[in-house]
């Protein structure tokens, strides 16, 4: 019997290649495949750790994470591998094994922290701007470590003071940290302003404040990078909200622009205000209220009717973005197919394909417009618009089966929650 079969599992294990030679001699003769344990075949940690530092030797940046992610699943197994390497002659591989045992964290890393008080005073900088985040990510309030960090905000690199005043906040909670890391947004080094826009976003709430301040009052040119820390914030910087909304108002079109970035983060709070710039006298505030709607998405539902309302007094730009939010909110902007068949027949072949796209969204809500999807699939003039017809149609028919399926056989095909009518 294993005579007859032996071809058979010869081929399949060698097409899968996971099995020793020893398995194969295994099934050959006894017509069984041996047991083999995932942990045989698991990569150690101390070749983990080796391919951490031959990536970060070539600056392999790929590798770099994989190994590092691999780690920092590991945990407590794998910090010992990483201080050993903590004080390689390459720069790359000491920035990289103290950021993993950083994101390690307490309690595995916390054997660690004399490693990175010790690398504060390394001479590259991005070991010590590491060795700062570590001890930031650990909240050590041990005196020698606090010192080291407390230097470092004076760091010749700005890169380095922005992880410094992050890990001092992480420490002290010393709101002096906040505007520095503020101040540090208009850094010409863009990695110092990427590493202080990062850091503000995981301080949240007590941040928004200031970073609304500056992006009233402060420099034009560093407007778009504080609207983005708050947009990282998402619904923590929900404080700022009736402010972004002034500023919806407000003649400043970079500044409006840079709130409405951030108002469409902030969820179901912002539904109400957004709904009532609907409108505003300014085209400027409601095309940005729209949009924000639009990425909000769902949750932005009890505003569908007022949007879908607007279908038919806007064009051009407007209709576009229109569509396009109204889309997004998807199967909740039910009340907005009646409008969206209507631009169907539209001039402009931008606002008929973006209105297919938005009934597709809509999904089988939006089963009565499948006979005018169906007319622009076979006859618009322009290709994508009909592709886009009828991928919509293709949607709406599926999920329409799907709902029929779970209607005849409920307990095997429940109908999803966002398909219920």
């Amino acid at each position: 019997m294993a005579a007859a079969t032996f071809p058979f599992w010869w081929m399949f294990l060698m097409r899968i290649g996971r099995l020793s030679w020893l398995a194969l001699l295994s099934v050959a003769v006894c017509g069984a495949v041996p047991n083999v344990t995932l942990a045989a075949e698991a990569e150690s940690v101390g070749k983990i750790v080796s391919r951490l530092v031959s990536a970060s030797r070539i600056y392999d940046k790929r590798q770099m994470r994989s190994a590092s992610d691999r780690l920092v699943e590991i945990g407590a197994e794998a910090v010992p591998g990483l201080m050993s390497v903590v004080d390689d002659v390459d720069d790359n591989v000491r920035w990289q094994a103290i950021a993993a045992l950083g994101r390690i964290g307490r309690p595995a890393a916390t054997v660690s922290i004399p490693l990175m008080t010790a690398a504060c005073a390394d001479r590259d900088a991005d070991v010590r701007g590491a060795a700062a985040v570590a001890l930031g990510q650990m909240r050590v309030k041990e005196v020698v470590a606090v010192r080291a960090v407390r230097l470092l905000r004076r760091d010749e690199q700005p890169m380095v003071r922005a992880d410094a005043w992050w890990a001092w906040w992480q420490a002290t909670g010393d709101r002096k940290a906040i505007t520095e890391l503020v101040d540090l947004l208009s850094a010409k080094d863009w990695l110092a302003s990427s590493h202080a826009s990062h850091h503000l976003s995981t301080v949240g709430s007590p941040a928004v404040k200031v970073l609304v301040e500056k992006m009233i009052a402060g420099p034009s040119r560093d407007r778009r990078q504080v609207a983005e820390t708050l947009r990282r914030m998402g619904p923590r910087a929900v404080t700022a909200i009736p402010k972004l909304l002034r500023v919806l108002d407000g003649k400043d079109r970079h500044v409006a622009a840079a709130a409405a970035r951030v108002l469409g983060t902030q969820g179901a709070a912002a539904v109400i205000g957004l709904r009532d710039r609907l409108d505003a006298p300014r085209a400027d505030t409601r095309r940005l209220a729209v949009v924000a709607l639009g990425e909000i998405g769902p949750p932005a539902s009890s505003a569908a009717g007022k949007m879908a309302g607007r279908l038919e007094f806007v064009d051009g730009r407007e209709l576009l973005q229109l569509v396009t939010a109204l889309g997004r909110i998807g199967s909740k902007a039910t009340v907005a197919v009646p409008g969206l068949v209507v631009v169907l027949k539209h001039s402009h072949r931008d606002s008929r394909g973006a209105a297919c796209e938005a009934l597709g969204r809509i999904g089988s809500a939006a089963h009565g417009a499948t006979e005018a999807l169906s007319a622009v699939a076979e006859g618009d003039p322009v290709d994508f618009v009909r592709r886009a017809a009828q991928r919509a149609n293709a949607e709406i028919i599926r999920q329409r089966a799907g709902q029929v399926a779970a209607k005849l056989n409920p307990e095997t095909n429940p109908v999803p929650d966002e398909l219920r009518e």
